[in-house]
């Protein structure tokens, strides 16, 4: 009896040990079919977001962004991985602290890769400037994660994503005397200071004929890296620290009344003649439309009326260039220089200036406010030659250029 349970034994394990493995086996088959819920367990099938789809997306987000509630922000238009949700918290945190009055965001879809697009922030500020003033972008990849549009990818150019209202790092804003001035926190005193010194300034333009019907914005950059940042670039003179210009728009055609810019530290120590230099600025922003039609817009004529404007300067160095002759800046030569800057000493450049400045106070002083913007706009329209700019005068002023010239002269002697 020992003998034979030793010999059925060996194949009675063998046989056990085989059913214990299928067991097993079968289990491990089976197991997830008593379970399988393929489309809660699966991940959602993604493809590029539509046109339609994207715009419901950001429509939803740019509603949230202006009126800051991060949470609704990222519920409508969440993202998937780390340069997406950077590229999308940037444009919150940039944007959101802005007096928006209206914002969108716009998804224009990019070439060659399905579900690109190019978004835009754009809207108005205040009551201040067009309704499609740019002011951040970012290249985002949009796709459909389940019933969601998802950002997945940010393709912007590193120049772009600092460009426009984005240069600024922590947002302020500055409302009143006609100006919306906009600054980082750590400069809200200079843009304070600023907006104050708007007051003075509005009432000096009466001078040129201008009645300010609309505020002006007034960019205060903390150093010249954001200011080069914001514009993309420019302005291409670096010497130059207060500038107007075309504000960024959708739209091709400028706005009517342009921007103004400041390098923030170069506002320390002006003093009284803050409130001048902003009348010289805003002088530009409200005088660029005079020459929207015309077949130039000769700096020296725009200087002219804004250094009129500021006001405040010494005659001297333009006394004597006439008393020699008018040899550095010939009138008709200055007249029709596209650039005053490039090639010239800045003295050389606050000469010019001054003559510009002398030739519009000279008008007025003989002909009278209605004639001023006859006179300069006649003479952008004209070839900018000696015939041409004669035309001009002789039309608008009733005398030829040699009369005019003479005039001038004598009325640059007389000055104090």
């Amino acid at each position: 009896m020992d003998s034979a349970q030793r010999t059925v034994r060996p194949w009675l394990m063998l046989l056990v040990a085989a059913g214990a493995i299928f067991f097993l086996a079968g289990f491990v088959f089976f197991l997830p079919l008593a379970f399988d819920e393929p489309q809660a367990a699966l991940p959602p099938v993604s493809r590029a977001a539509t046109p339609e789809e994207a715009r419901v997306a950001l429509g939803r987000a740019a509603q949230a962004l202006g009126a800051g509630d991060r949470a609704a922000y990222r519920a409508a238009l969440p993202a998937s991985g780390r340069a997406a949700r950077t590229a999308l918290g940037e444009l919150f945190r940039h944007l959101s602290p802005l007096p928006w009055t209206t914002l969108t965001l716009l998804g224009k879809p990019g070439p060659g890769v399905p579900g690109r697009f190019d978004v835009r922030a754009v809207g108005q500020l205040g009551s201040t400037g067009p309704h499609d003033r740019v002011g951040g972008e970012r290249i985002l990849d949009l796709e459909m994660l389940g019933s969601r549009v998802v950002a997945t990818a940010d393709a912007t150019p590193a120049a772009v994503k600092r460009q426009y209202l984005m240069a600024f790092h922590d947002p302020v804003a500055v409302s009143r005397n006609g100006l919306l001035v906009l600054a980082d926190r750590r400069s809200r005193d200079r843009a304070q200071a600023l907006a104050d010194a708007g007051a003075t300034a509005r009432t000096r333009l009466a001078l040129v004929g201008v009645t300010p019907d609309a505020s002006v914005l007034v960019s205060v950059y903390s150093s010249l890296e954001d200011l080069k940042a914001s514009l993309g670039g420019g302005p291409d003179e670096d010497r130059i620290r207060f500038f107007s210009h075309d504000g960024p728009r959708v739209t091709s055609r400028p706005w009517r009344i342009l921007d103004i810019g400041v390098l923030g530290p170069s506002l320390d120590g002006t003093g009284a003649w803050m409130p001048l230099m902003l009348s010289h600025e805003m002088t530009h922003a409200y005088t660029k439309q005079w020459f929207a039609k015309t077949a130039h817009a000769p700096t020296f004529l725009l200087e002219g009326l804004a250094m009129a404007v500021e006001g405040g300067r010494d005659w001297t160095p333009l006394r004597e260039e006439v008393a020699t002759g008018n040899q550095l800046w010939p009138l008709l030569d200055a007249i029709g220089a596209g650039d005053l800057w490039t090639g010239n000493s800045t003295e050389q450049v606050r000469l010019a200036y001054l003559e510009a400045a002398s030739v519009v106070l000279y008008v007025l002083d003989r002909w009278g406010l209605a004639k001023l913007r006859p006179f300069v706009t006649a003479a952008a329209d004209s070839d900018l030659s000696e015939a041409g700019v004669g035309q001009a005068t002789r039309s608008t002023l009733g005398v030829g250029w040699d009369e005019f010239y003479a005039g001038w002269k004598d009325y640059v002697l007389s000055l104090p």
